[in-house]
């Protein structure tokens, strides 16, 4: 005997369906506008693919405490901290003017999230934080991820995510011939993935999203006998 379920769409149904289409078409004007005003400013930010890639990551993961290096003006921020529980953020750039907008930004779209922006110099700041962190998202200066990476290692928790973007830089990394314009920030990205790859402590993956994603995993807590 087949049985038939009929389908029942209901005015409650279309009613959740319009006010989830039309929460994304208000999201999606918001980070277009944003990306918008950074294209003409000439201001760096990561595409679309790779902000989503960090909501899921954030959804699957549900960190406690976040940390970008390189949070700019907000927008790859914004991908974190929106389904951010009970959770942390902490931002840090070293343009005044970029963190001060990052942090307009995301109170005005997420009053209620436990945010904080510092300026200043990512390597003198991290050692001066009290927290530990279940998930780090570099995007600073290039030529630096290696610093940033062996600085925040003592702040991770077990199972920690740290994500860098622009890992290809543009497939320039794969070049045998780097200009001389790329060739400290090609360096520093080759010296970070040869790190990443060989520590024992770390369990390294590389995604194609936007310009390169490196997801690497902490696997133990830190241990200044490592």
């Amino acid at each position: 005997m087949h049985l038939q379920i009929p389908w029942k769409n209901t005015k409650e149904t279309e009613v959740k369906q319009n006010s989830s289409i039309n929460l994304y078409l208000k999201e999606n004007k918001i980070l277009d506008d944003l990306l918008k005003k950074a294209s003409i400013e000439k201001i760096p930010v990561v595409d679309k693919n790779t902000g989503r890639f960090l909501e899921i990551i954030c959804i699957l993961v549900n960190p406690r405490n976040i940390l970008e290096v390189g949070c700019g003006i907000g927008f790859s921020s914004y991908f974190m901290i929106k389904n951010l529980k009970d959770g942390k953020y902490t931002g840090i750039d070293l343009n005044s003017e970029r963190a001060k907008r990052a942090e307009e930004f995301i109170r005005r779209n997420f009053p209620e999230k436990k945010c904080r922006f510092i300026t200043g110099n990512a390597l003198k700041i991290i050692p001066e934080l009290g927290s530990k962190y279940d998930m780090v998202f570099i995007d600073g200066a290039k030529y630096e991820y290696l610093f940033y990476i062996k600085i925040v290692k003592s702040k991770l928790r077990k199972n920690a995510l740290i994500i860098a973007d622009n890992i290809f830089y543009k497939n320039k990394i794969f070049n045998k011939k780097v200009s001389s314009h790329d060739l400290n920030s090609v360096s520093g990205i080759r010296e970070y993935i040869d790190y990443v790859t060989n520590d024992r402590y770390f369990e390294s993956n590389f995604f194609d999203i936007g310009d390169g994603l490196s997801v690497v995993k902490y696997l133990r807590p830190y241990s200044k006998r490592i």
